[in-house]
């Protein structure tokens, strides 16, 4: 049964981040969990991170006496932290990254958490879903560089960009975790759609490919 981890990228409260997280966990499982009444033709199974809670919050990478890509056994990271990480990452089969553009770039708490590794995320699909005034997108190209370019990673075209109205930046509005959705994360359903089937796509292909 292929895995999927929903990573969120930022722990700032109160933020939006946690809503969204929420969200689309409920989208995907919607959307996965079979269609117009009939069962999947695959079953899933998917796990949303908590930033707060370990083994994500990993702090800086201090420890330089060997490269992530020089390790691909998880007992020879440098702590049982990183270790615990390297063992939940590598349990799951694709990825779906939400997270708000910081300062034109990639939150530090994700950008830190995928540091860590490499063999754990090489060649595995992931989408992702960036969020912020204009929608992440500089966030989102960073993203599509470190982790295509740097990670070797499976990036998928289907990736969605949400534009947040100034009250949930600036004033006091968030995305709730639980209640009612806002009508303008609504409108962008159908596009997290699409990413969903993408990655539904790319894992149904890898899980009955002959080198499976």
């Amino acid at each position: 049964m292929p895995k999927i981890a929903i990573i969120p990228g930022s722990a700032r409260v109160p933020g939006n981040c946690k809503g969204i997280v929420a969200w689309v966990t409920q989208v995907m499982s919607d959307r996965l969990g079979g269609q117009d009444g009939n069962p999947p033709e695959i079953y899933f199974t998917i796990m949303a991170l908590d930033v707060t809670s370990p083994p994500y919050p990993l702090g800086p990478l201090v420890d330089g006496t060997l490269m992530p890509a020089q390790i691909r056994d998880s007992a020879k990271y440098p702590s049982p932290a990183i270790q615990e990480w390297s063992t939940l990452i590598s349990s799951c089969d694709g990825f779906v990254i939400v997270t708000p553009q910081h300062n034109w770039g990639i939150p530090g708490e994700l950008k830190s958490s995928l540091d860590h590794l490499y063999w754990e995320w090489r060649d595995k699909p992931v989408v992702f879903v960036t969020y912020g005034g204009h929608g992440g997108s500089r966030c989102a190209a960073q993203l599509k560089d470190v982790l295509g370019g740097g990670l070797k990673m499976h990036v998928l075209s289907r990736s969605v960009q949400i534009t947040l109205p100034s009250d949930y930046i600036t004033g006091d509005q968030r995305v709730p975790e639980d209640g009612p959705i806002p009508d303008f994360l609504q409108g962008y359903a159908p596009s997290v759609l699409d990413a969903i089937d993408e990655l539904k796509q790319s894992l149904t292909d890898k899980s009955t490919s002959p080198d499976a």
